[in-house]
């Protein structure tokens, strides 16, 4: 059964055979960002600029503020220069910068030199601020006004101006030079005295970003003092713009997808799947696999070390992937809860020792409840073909392998995060497949020198 956006799709197509009737209605019956997300399952870019083409421009504008940079980046290449100009012109600049910056030099200066003159200008300015911060998200539109004004000024002048600013969630003070000394909410101003003045409604001190903050740190604030905006200000406190919810809903997503790719050990594309081809798809994964194909080389020779142990007793071997395999998964499980953890802020690197003794008794505690089983195992496995005694030793160098390695994959899978943060780097490329490589050589060497002293003694 086709979805709700399959579906939308198939209207679209049949709507496009009839401009000027059937396709107004249905741009009319359903949402831009339903509209965007049907566009977005077309075929081709030259598809998707044929049904941006025959739609109104302000239309147009509305659904290419809800695709991705890059798809938009692949229309564009169908839709005339100074065509794709005004659809630009008319989305927010802070969507304009982040479509302009994944085009090519030449073709982003075209575009710009298209525009009027205020527009172009604005977007430039946010396109000099280094990407993934503040400056580059933060909206130049939002409502200023002075300590002085009464409730009752306030909201006459919101009636004047309030039809050309984006969002009007809180209104910010500032004094004669710009500078930000308060912030009240609109609902603060509504139903307050007429002649109160601001300054006796404004709360002081606000939650402020500056233009080089990072988004994901823009993120985590508004969700933790539940804010709906942040005013991002310069060195001397003057108001610069405000990073709005719905830019930090789309930060949050796009950077949960990159972790997860990174956990995964894949590099992080804002490309859709069917965008990308083989070579693409290769090409992101390849770094990563010939690392931990190199890093597996170290598990190989481990285990050519130990050749002459396993042949004389085989039922050495036989463990091999269940004592690896649990280590891996109890790293990968660590290694994801902590990732998450210093992404919520909850860990920092001054919390490493507290971090890494909990992780130490949980995988302690953790290798001795697998190690039972372990134990168990091994006694099954080996009754029929060894005497008792070298039963019990095969048994106990397994459990004991079993407790230590859980313990090792627990304690690394914490610290290396934790040690990535502190220089700098991405938390999640610490990711399962990494964590598991170390696991297994150190795993299996630590399984071969306890068999030297239980079972060879």
């Amino acid at each position: 059964m086709e979805n709700r956006t399959e579906v939308l799709l198939t209207e679209l197509r049949q709507a496009l055979q009839h401009p000027d009737g059937a396709l107004l209605q249905l741009l009319e019956e359903h949402a831009p960002q339903d509209i965007a997300e049907a566009l977005a399952l077309m075929d081709s870019p030259a598809e998707q600029a044929h049904a941006l083409l025959h739609m109104d421009e302000s239309i147009a504008s509305e659904i290419i503020e809800y695709l991705e940079p890059a798809l938009v980046d692949e229309i564009f290449e169908h839709i005339p220069l100074e065509k794709a100009a005004r659809l630009l012109q008319l989305i927010p600049a802070d969507d304009a910068a982040q479509i302009l910056d994944e085009l090519d030099e030449a073709k982003a200066e075209a575009l710009l030199q298209q525009m009027p003159a205020p527009e172009a200008r604005e977007v430039r300015e946010l396109l000099e601020y280094p990407e993934n911060t503040a400056g580059r998200l933060m909206v130049r539109q939002y409502v200023r006004v002075r300590p002085d004004w009464t409730a009752e000024m306030t909201l006459d002048y919101l009636r004047q101006v309030g039809s050309e600013i984006e969002t009007i969630y809180y209104l910010y003070v500032v004094d004669t030079r710009q500078r930000l000394v308060g912030v009240c909410s609109l609902r603060d101003v509504v139903i307050s005295d007429p002649a109160k003045r601001i300054e006796q409604i404004m709360e002081p001190d606000p939650i402020v970003v500056k233009p080089d903050t990072d988004q994901e740190e823009v993120a985590n604030l508004l969700s933790k003092y539940d804010l709906l905006a942040v005013p991002v200000v310069d060195e001397l406190g003057r108001m610069l713009g405000i990073v709005t919810v719905d830019d930090v809903v789309d930060i949050l997503v796009s950077e949960s997808t990159e972790d997860v790719l990174k956990l995964g050990g894949v590099e992080a594309t804002e490309e859709p799947y069917f965008r990308l081809t083989p070579w693409d798809l290769a090409r992101k994964r390849v770094r990563w696999l010939v690392f931990l194909f190199v890093a597996q080389l170290f598990s190989g020779a481990v285990l050519r070390t130990y050749d002459e142990a396993i042949q004389e007793v085989t039922a050495l071997a036989w463990f091999i992937p269940l004592l690896i395999g649990s280590g891996g998964n109890a790293g990968a499980q660590t290694t994801t809860t902590i990732t998450r953890a210093i992404a919520l802020g909850e860990v920092r690197w001054q919390h490493i020792l507290r971090v890494v003794g909990r992780e130490l008794r949980t995988g302690l505690l953790l290798g001795m409840l697998v190690g039972v089983i372990g134990i168990l195992n091994a006694l099954f496995w080996t009754r029929l073909g060894y005497d008792w005694s070298k039963q019990i030793s095969i048994a106990l160098t397994v459990g004991l392998a079993q407790v230590g390695i859980i313990t090792i994959a627990t304690t690394v899978g914490a610290t290396l995060p934790l040690i990535a943060k502190r220089l700098n780097i991405d938390p999640a490329v610490m990711s399962a497949p990494f964590i598991t490589t170390i696991v297994d050589a150190s795993g299996l060497l630590l399984y071969f020198t306890l068999a030297q002293q239980i079972v060879f003694r």
